[in-house]
């Protein structure tokens, strides 16, 4: 790293002096100014002392400004013999004369790879119409063939940058000669270094530069190159028409400047220099930019991320042998692709936590669930969105790739949406604590007990309605609740039979109740959580059939915007997004039907809570008429029996005694029986338990004959139990 940030300020201080990098020798005409300096992007380290091959070394300053760029690449590769003015025109790219190091020197001034800091951006129309905006990375190559040059790092250069471009523009001298035809002899066979993917346009586009080229121009500068190359060396005539089925040649003649100048290229003054020189050289940078392609990974745009990864692998595998070996691109391309879709993983996942651990450290829990799916949702939202448009590859891997991503961000909204859980329940149960003290426990001792059940039922209800107006809705808020009536509610129940302030009867009928109260209030709580989950879930399957779609029209637009268009690659295509989409309503259908199995088994459970609750109810009212009756008749057969045995007027006057007494018994009945007609009509009102459904004028007349208490102390009677 040292050495990479010495080198440069090395070459900024060389130029400072003459202040050409800081303002820029403009070209101009037409071919816009870029601001910016050189940056070295690798370097080649020779054989060192100790017998190891030479290596490749990545700068990694400058891979981390390519790491920033979120735009899709077009990436220019400027390669060719040394001292042929190949970083002259590097520059004229950048609609300057001065920037990438020039020299006067005999060897060549470039060493390694430089690119151009900042990449700048440019804007180009789709083929749908639409403009889109890339970003421009210009390489700056060391020249190839310097009598210096280790001939292993001439073909590995040669190859990387043929490899790394979605433009590779060949500087060489205009008469086409044996000896001037550098590295272009390597297109005989590119099998032979590289193996290209099945599908989809993997080599760049090709522009061939014939420098000081004097002749007449002739009719096609393209067939002149190709005939002149089949003269030279056939086979890589035809490699290059194999390979690259589209290209561009131009002839750029001498710049008609005297020697000092040529040797001073970066203080150049365009009208100083030859007039058809600037005019082709201007023609040439246009139509460079206005057919620049971006460099592509299958049907997928590189960006940054994924274009550094690609470096890596690339630098990495050329560093493994001495001499140049096989690159596997489609190899290359599955690394980078996985590498991609995991980096974007990690951030979009960062991004989320980030967002929604806002709601803990900014005290924002405990939230209503409504409130929390909706934040939740707008930072899932953005999460995905970003996420989609950084991952790259096939429909098949993109449609994995964002299973995983759901399945991340379903692990951290369950953490988070177990502390909101826990922070409702916290709230809630303070708020029933505060409720229950106020209107029911305080009532709830000796000193101040409830004269009867009536002021009992009604503090139940306003705790009810006090928590019901404070607590925060939710099936926490259900789940306190039912908590309560399951705990508090029979305590308080078994404290007043206690102190005879309710009798058992009641205090049976009341517990039933209220039993089957809490589990209305439960099964509606499982309900509410049961539409939620759906409601999540089917918001998140519309986002992703969104967003894929959306994925899928950004590939599509990709494979049209290829020059090199392969029928193998829409075939594949729509192939696999033929099947993803089956997959997608395969898992829509699959989600539907467990949520109707899951309504349909929620409607069964509570239809058997419901005739649970008949039968209950049943079985006390018989049970209640059957005991009665049962001591109604025993109580009148005894009493006939005393009729019999008792005739005198003493008899007489204690059956009068025990008529009035039974009487008495009649009339408290009825003032207790009235007071259980008046608590059920009133809560099965309140939480819609039909109640009114119980025969009470049945169980009324039955009842109404008990004068057990009375017979018994009259008779002494201690076998027959009450």
């Amino acid at each position: 790293m040292t050495q990479f940030l010495s080198l440069r300020e090395d070459y900024l201080s060389s130029n400072m002096g003459s202040n050409v990098i800081e303002n820029g020798n403009s070209f101009g005409r037409g071919i816009e100014f870029r601001e910016g300096a050189p940056i070295q992007l690798l370097k080649y380290n020779e054989r060192s002392g100790n017998g190891k091959f030479g290596q490749i070394v990545l700068n990694s300053e400058a891979l981390d400004i390519l790491r920033t760029i979120n735009e899709p690449l077009a990436i220019i590769s400027v390669v060719g013999s040394y001292r042929r003015g190949k970083s002259w025109f590097a520059n004229a790219l950048h609609g300057r004369h001065d920037g990438f190091d020039i020299g006067a020197k005999v060897e060549g001034c470039t060493r390694g790879i430089y690119m151009w800091s900042p990449p700048f951006k440019l804007e180009s129309e789709q083929p749908d119409g639409k403009t889109i905006q890339k970003r421009v990375i210009v390489l700056d190559s060391e020249g190839i063939d310097d009598p210096k040059q280790d001939e292993n790092w001439a073909t590995k250069l040669f190859i990387l940058c043929l490899v790394v471009s979605s433009t590779f523009i060949y500087n060489i001298d205009g008469i086409v000669g044996r000896d001037d035809i550098g590295k272009l002899y390597l297109m005989t066979d590119l099998s032979k270094f590289i193996r290209e993917p099945e599908v989809g346009d993997f080599l760049p586009r090709l522009v061939i530069l014939l420098r000081d080229f004097t002749l007449e121009n002739p009719a096609s500068f393209k067939d002149y190159f190709l005939e002149k190359l089949k003269n030279v060396n056939p086979e890589a005539a035809k490699g290059i028409k194999k390979f690259f089925y589209d290209f561009d040649v131009f002839g750029l003649p001498h710049p008609g400047c005297k020697k000092t100048m040529l040797q001073r290229m970066e203080n150049a003054n365009t009208d100083d220099l030859d007039d058809e020189f600037v005019g082709e050289v201007e023609k040439a940078v246009k139509s460079i930019y206005s057919r620049l392609p971006l460099k592509y990974i299958g049907s997928s745009t590189m960006k940054g991320i994924a274009f550094v990864k690609f470096l890596q692998d690339t630098v990495e595998r050329m560093n493994s042998s001495e001499t140049s070996t096989l690159l596997s691109i489609p190899s290359e391309y599955e690394s980078v692709i996985k590498f991609v879709s995991q980096e974007a993983t990690n951030e979009v996942l960062e991004i989320y936590k980030e967002r929604m651990g806002q709601l803990i450290n900014k005290g924002k829990l405990p939230m209503v669930w409504n409130e929390f799916e909706n934040i939740n949702n707008e930072y899932a939202s953005e999460a995905r969105r970003i996420f989609s448009g950084k991952i790259i590859g096939s429909p098949t891997q993109i449609e994995n790739f964002v299973e995983i991503l759901n399945g991340e961000l379903f692990k951290v909204k369950e953490n988070f949406t177990k502390k909101n859980s826990k922070e409702l329940t916290i709230y809630n149960e303070n708020i029933a604590k505060k409720y229950w003290t106020k209107f029911v426990k305080i009532r709830l001792t000796h000193e101040n007990l409830f004269e009867n059940n009536t002021e009992f039922q009604k503090a139940l209800k306003s705790f009810e309605l006090a928590y019901e107006e404070s607590m925060m809705k939710s099936p926490e808020a259900a789940r306190v609740i039912s908590s309560y009536m399951k705990n508090q509610y029979f305590e308080a129940i078994d404290y007043m039979k206690q102190l005879g302030r309710m009798n058992a009867k009641l205090a049976e009928a009341i517990h039933a109740r209220e039993e089957a109260e809490r589990l209305r209030i439960e099964a509606s709580a499982r309900e509410g959580e049961l539409r939620k989950e759906f409601e999540a879930q089917r918001r998140e399957r519309k986002e992703n059939e969104d967003n894929f779609r959306h994925k899928i029209t950004e590939l599509q637009t990709n494979v049209e915007q290829q020059k090199k268009l392969q029928e193998e690659m829409r075939h594949r295509l729509n192939k696999e997004t033929e099947h993803a989409i089956k997959n997608y309503e395969r898992k829509c259908e699959q989600m539907n039907n467990s949520i109707l199995e899951q309504q349909r088994l929620n409607d069964k459970e509570k239809r058997e809570l419901i005739r649970k609750q008949e039968r209950e109810f049943e079985q006390v009212q018989r049970s209640l008429v059957e005991e009665n009756n049962r001591k109604c008749e025993e109580l009148e057969k005894q009493l006939e029996r005393e009729k019999i045995k008792n005739r005198d007027y003493q008899n007489e006057n204690f059956q009068r005694q025990l008529l009035e007494e039974i009487e008495t018994s009649r009339r408290e009945t009825r003032e207790t029986l009235e007071q259980m007609r008046m608590l059920t009509e009133e809560k099965g009102s309140r939480r819609g338990i039909d109640w009114g459904s119980i025969d009470w004028v049945g169980v009324a007349k039955t009842v109404l004959p008990v004068v057990l208490p009375i017979v018994f102390k009259f008779l002494n009677l201690p076998s027959i139990q009450i």
